[in-house]
């Protein structure tokens, strides 16, 4: 069997060759997905470039990125894709997620307090009780987000594309941009 002239033997090649490089890379020898330790592993990802983090996608799709509970705070996460990545109680205090991507992620009860998050993609994001307090939101695109029971106490939603976003009750969005 072929696709546009490639066999599926040689698709399986390639994708074998790419988890051995990126296993390589991250260290990740011996490690298997349904272990114990898959947090760890997920962690090592982060350590590369935002274009090793496409990759690893690429190669391990669908595999979903765990880091719940993970402390990223103050990390220089920019431009990283965490589309369908378990963030929930990870701490992203103070951390530069300018032009990150959070499609279909879940961000409950994290904390991203101060956080830099300008021009982000927020599609389908879950941050039901999560704390995005003094974090900047300024010219995010958030479509189809639920922020409800999340304290957004002094978030800067300034020039963000905001398009069917579940606020917190009771809460003025006008007040924060």
């Amino acid at each position: 069997m072929c696709f546009k002239g490639v066999s599926i033997s040689e698709i399986l090649e390639t994708r074998y060759k790419s988890d051995e490089i990126l296993k390589r890379k991250f260290d990740l020898q011996g490690t298997e997905s349904h272990n114990s330790n898959m947090n760890q592993k997920h962690l090592k990802v982060l350590d590369g470039s935002a274009e090793d983090m496409t990759a690893w996608h690429r190669a391990n799709s669908p595999e979903q990125l765990d880091l719940s509970g993970a402390d990223l705070s103050g990390r220089d996460l920019r431009g990283r894709d965490f589309s369908r990545a378990n963030l929930e109680r990870a701490d992203l205090s103070g951390a530069n997620l300018d032009e990150a991507v959070f499609s279909e992620a879940s961000l409950r009860r994290a904390n991203l307090s101060g956080a830099s998050m300008k021009k982000a993609t927020l599609y389908r994001t879950n941050c039901t009780g999560s704390d995005v307090s003094n974090a900047d939101f300024s010219s995010a695109n958030m479509y189809r987000c639920v922020l409800r029971e999340a304290n957004i106490e002094g978030a800067n939603f300034r020039t963000a594309q905001i398009f069917k976003v579940a606020w917190p009750e009771g809460v003025d969005v006008r007040a924060h941009g």
